[in-house]
């Protein structure tokens, strides 16, 4: 029997793993980004999702009491216990490290040493939308904004900010100046 969120189990003799309950697959790196290669941009968006809400779901579940609503257990945590469930949620699905830094009011997830490489970026960036969509019961929006070597940021708002991040990123324009201009105090209504 399969009841604790958290606990990633084996049973060789079934042919089957579970993470917290829900069945999972252990697949290839290179097999899932050649699939993901041959995807349509939908198909992608779907299947980045759905990864994206299962890694958020399961974050949820160790943080939540039994029978509690799932949403509000992650944003009624310390940001510290809602990190560590996630980070762990991402790694037990083999996605890499994943950390969050604070740039002014801007969360910046940073994801280490990820299998996918950089080809998996675009995934990463829709799973990371899924995961926080569901695990705090709000729209998130992702977009990769900077890859050194194994570490990928991603920048996390809201449309319209993503949107323009995007934007000045497509024009050259470097992503802590974007982080700056969001952060100040035009873009908060101030005058």
């Amino acid at each position: 029997m399969y009841t604790n969120a958290g606990t990633l189990s084996f049973d060789l003799a079934e042919g089957l793993v579970r993470l917290g309950g829900e069945a999972r697959l252990v697949v290839p790196a290179s097999a899932l980004m050649a699939l993901w290669g041959g995807a349509s941009p939908a198909a992608r968006r779907v299947f980045g999702r759905a990864l994206g809400e299962s890694i958020g779901r399961a974050a949820a579940k160790r943080l939540a009491p039994e029978g509690a609503d799932l949403t509000s257990t992650m944003l009624d945590a310390s940001p510290e216990a809602a990190l560590s469930e996630l980070a762990a949620a991402w790694a037990l699905a083999g996605l890499g490290a994943l950390d969050l830094e604070r740039w002014g009011r801007a969360l910046v997830f940073v994801v280490g040493g990820s299998p996918l490489g950089a080809d998996g970026d675009e995934l990463c960036e829709i799973a990371l939308e899924g995961a926080l969509s569901m695990a705090s019961g709000k729209s998130a929006r992702v977009v990769r904004i900077e890859r050194i070597e194994a570490r990928a940021r991603f920048f996390v708002s809201n449309a319209g900010a993503t949107a323009r991040m995007r934007a000045e990123l497509a024009q050259g324009t470097v992503w802590a100046e974007v982080l700056a201009e969001l952060d100040g105090p035009s873009s908060r209504g101030d005058a």
